[in-house]
């Protein structure tokens, strides 16, 4: 590190427990909830000042599960800011598309990164925008394992990943959530892990 800009990348959140394995559902879950994994990530009131001192600055996540499936349903991810625990509402900072995985897949791993960086100051709440760019990798999406494929991940979960509506007055909970085409006790999904690094 050669601390040229006095700044520092840190580590603020680290989950300490695995999640419990996702079934049966279609609609978009959290998958780091409290329940199972303990206190969930926040990025704090203020994590991002009103000043121009805070454009370029951000966060990077990192999550990584295991999932199966049977036969080839899709699984959409999402990370998104919200205003309260295990939320599926609130801007989709980091998503991706409908992912086939192959058929009949078995706790194969799978792992989402990506950065989210202020890009414009709002003046009321709810009004800052940032861009959201990443990676889902995963083995046995789309092809059959273990070959591995990488697929984009953005804010708003399309190109360019530029999103518009996020509070930065207001303490913001960063969930993990997945939806799922096919409710089916096989379709499973988990996430172990969950790395969140200031860069600022």
């Amino acid at each position: 590190m050669s601390f040229i800009t006095g700044t520092s990348t840190e580590l603020i959140y680290a989950s300490t427990h695995v999640g419990i394995a996702k079934n049966t559902f279609t609609t978009e879950t959290a998958l780091n909830d409290e329940a199972t994994m303990g206190p969930q990530a926040y990025l704090p009131a203020g994590f991002w000042l009103p000043t121009s001192t805070s454009l370029g600055r951000g966060f990077h996540i990192v999550a990584r599960g295991i999932v199966s499936s049977t036969a080839t349903p899709t699984y959409t991810f999402s990370v998104r800011l919200a205003a309260s625990e295990a939320a599926t509402s609130g801007p989709i900072v980091l998503g991706t598309a409908a992912l086939t995985t192959a058929s009949a897949i078995s706790n194969v791993p799978w792992t989402l990164e990506g950065d989210v960086i202020m890009e414009a100051l709002g003046t009321t709440t709810g009004t800052s925008t940032v861009r959201g760019t990443g990676e889902f990798r995963g083995i046995g999406y789309g092809v059959a394992a273990p070959t591995a494929s990488a697929y984009a991940v953005w804010g708003g979960a399309a190109s360019p990943g530029t999103v518009a509506t996020v509070a930065i007055k207001a303490q913001n909970f960063v969930t993990v959530n997945v939806a799922c085409s096919a409710s089916a006790s096989q379709n499973t999904i988990t996430l172990q892990q969950l790395l969140i690094y200031g860069l600022n």
